[in-house]
């Protein structure tokens, strides 16, 4: 087991303060990144969720569009799948062997990343959540899986606070939702169909299905009931 630093712990507080402070529907926006840069030094700190990335370090290449089309193309030689604790690249293959690989030629050697650290806010890989830590050298350390194992609850649990925030925000009918996707989330709460919310509006039941499919993303559910529950059943 990793023998952490009186540093090491007040650099976890700050992470977890910085974190604390966040009272808009993004989790870990720019100021707790910077923390988390300043307790595992390196390039490049991300934060992924769905099509969302925020980031802050110095990257050493541009992601251009081949670079993008490398990411999904190469997916399948990526070792970071989601998992309960941080990972890195070198936990799974040597240097070399990750030289030999598309991932790396692709898309690693480009941005300038010879080691990854990968943690996963949703051990299922739900919404893709996850924060990512770019070096570019082979030299993460098991200190730095340590605290960020140390934090990973925490960090869980500010994603979840940040999501409630974010279903709260939407019983107002403002951000994330907009006013016509809250407008047909009343409507689905009334039980109307797509096609009776059509004629209600004036639009298209094509229409309506895109709306709602926009509302599922936001929310981060699958189902009508779901979308209604969240928003909703926050007031009551």
């Amino acid at each position: 087991m990793v023998r952490l630093a009186e540093s090491d712990y007040r650099k976890v507080l700050e992470v977890i303060g910085e974190a604390a402070a966040v009272d808009g529907p993004v989790p870990f926006p720019e100021p707790v990144l910077d923390a988390l840069l300043r307790l595992v030094p390196c390039d490049v700190v991300a934060y992924h969720e769905r099509l969302a990335c925020i980031w802050t370090g110095e990257p050493r290449g541009e992601v251009t569009p081949k670079v993008r089309e490398a990411q999904w193309h190469y997916r399948h030689e990526d070792p970071l799948q989601p998992a309960g604790g941080a990972q890195k690249y070198s936990d799974f293959f040597s240097q070399r062997d990750f030289h030999r690989l598309g991932l790396y030629r692709e898309l690693a050697k480009p941005l300038g990343v010879e080691d990854m650290i990968r943690v996963w806010i949703d051990p299922r890989g739900d919404g893709g959540a996850r924060l990512e830590f770019d070096r570019a050298g082979w030299d993460f350390r098991e200190r730095d899986r340590a605290v960020l194992d140390l934090l990973l609850p925490h960090l869980r649990q500010f994603r979840r606070n940040a999501a409630a925030r974010t279903r709260s925000i939407a019983v107002n009918g403002s951000g994330p939702l907009t006013p016509r996707e809250h407008e047909i989330l009343e409507l689905v709460a009334e039980g109307k169909t797509n096609a009776e919310i059509a004629r209600v509006l004036w639009i298209s039941p094509g229409t309506v299905r895109k709306h709602l499919e926009n509302v599922f993303d936001k929310l981060g559910v699958h189902t009508r009931t779901a979308a209604v529950a969240a928003v909703f059943h926050v007031s009551r």
